[in-house]
């Protein structure tokens, strides 16, 4: 009996607690910690009994240096067009083609490519519309068309070349010749410059005249890398070719056919004399394009088109066909 009075005495207990609601009790308030600004010193440790040594350093021999051939393109004209090759992938490319279009058909005649110095803009002459097309090789893309002012049917306004300012330069008859009532040559030959960025063209100087005769004047041939020389013809009306000529841009000075030529132009043997015994040009990066011909032949209509990389024994043949202009994006190096 005392037993079972024990057990409800619990089990009532217990019902009375579930009903008391809970109290909740505070958190104890922590007092603030003061953070010292100064790190909390660490005791030492003894230290092992053997330290750990450091690793030593392999000894660096000195290496020879890289030399990364610099990329060089070459233009040349074959069959009265342009073609771009490129040695870095051995690939050939025609100016006018459906990927290179400049806004003429396949039947104007071009000549006398000119590239920049960085490869980016490639000049040339473009018979048809008797101007000068300034071209965009990275863009692909017409970005000038240079009228000339001398009559299509005389060798007048001609490309100079590119500087190392990015400028192109060219030159530009006033007046032309006439034949009545009596010969007479142009009054001056004037030399301009283009910038392609900026799409300005400024006057420079003019080509001295260096023949007294009334129908002489001088048809310019190229412009060194610094614009400091130009190498020119003294010319005349209905005669064609006489003497070359180098003019100081900064003076005005120029000597006839002088010994030699500056060294800003490179080996000049390839090119602009009348008649090239060997037609080839030198590029940046050591390579060689040159044409095989028949010797006994001024023109051969299956001359082949030669490419002898640096360092390499064997030329590759690039092209064939009829060529009559090769030049590199470098000045004529040697």
């Amino acid at each position: 009996m005392k037993k079972t009075l024990f057990f409800l005495a619990v089990i009532t207990s217990l019902l009375l607690s579930a009903c008391v609601p809970a109290i909740e009790v505070p958190p104890t308030p922590m007092p603030p910690v003061q953070i010292s600004p100064e790190p909390t010193a660490i005791p030492p440790t003894e230290s092992p009994t053997l330290a750990p040594q450091p690793t030593p350093e392999p000894t660096l021999e000195p290496t020879a240096e890289v030399v990364t051939p610099t990329a060089n393109l070459y233009a040349y004209v074959k069959d009265y067009q342009v073609f771009i090759f490129n040695p870095t992938d051995m690939s050939v490319v025609r100016i006018g083609d459906s990927n290179h279009n400049f806004g003429y058909g396949p039947d104007c005649w071009q000549n006398a490519p000119r590239l920049s110095l960085d490869g980016h803009y490639l000049a040339f002459e473009a018979r048809c519309a008797n101007a000068f097309i300034v071209y965009d090789l990275l863009q692909n893309f017409k970005t000038a068309e240079i009228l000339k002012g001398s009559d299509p049917q005389i060798l007048g306004d001609t490309l100079l070349g590119w500087a190392e300012n990015g400028r192109l330069y060219w030159t530009r008859m006033v007046g032309g010749c006439s034949f009545e009532p009596e010969l007479k040559g142009p009054e001056r030959m004037e030399v301009y410059s283009y910038d392609p960025v900026l799409g300005g063209t400024r006057y420079e100087f003019d080509l001295p005249k260096v023949n007294d005769a009334r129908h002489a004047y001088s048809i310019g041939i190229a412009i060194d890398p610094q614009a400091k020389y130009v190498i020119a013809w003294s010319a005349a009306c209905s005669v064609g070719l006489g003497t070359r000529f180098l003019l100081t841009t900064g003076t005005g000075e120029y000597e006839l056919e002088p010994a030699t030529w500056p060294a800003s132009f490179g080996d000049l043997s390839g090119h602009y004399s009348a008649f090239p015994p060997a037609l080839y040009v030198y590029g940046a990066d050591g390579g060689k394009l040159f044409v095989l011909k028949d010797p006994e032949l001024e023109w051969d209509p299956n001359a082949r088109l030669m490419f002898l990389a640096a360092g390499a024994a064997d030329p590759q043949q690039i092209d064939s066909g009829s060529f009559s202009e090769l030049v590199s994006q470098a000045p004529l190096m040697k």
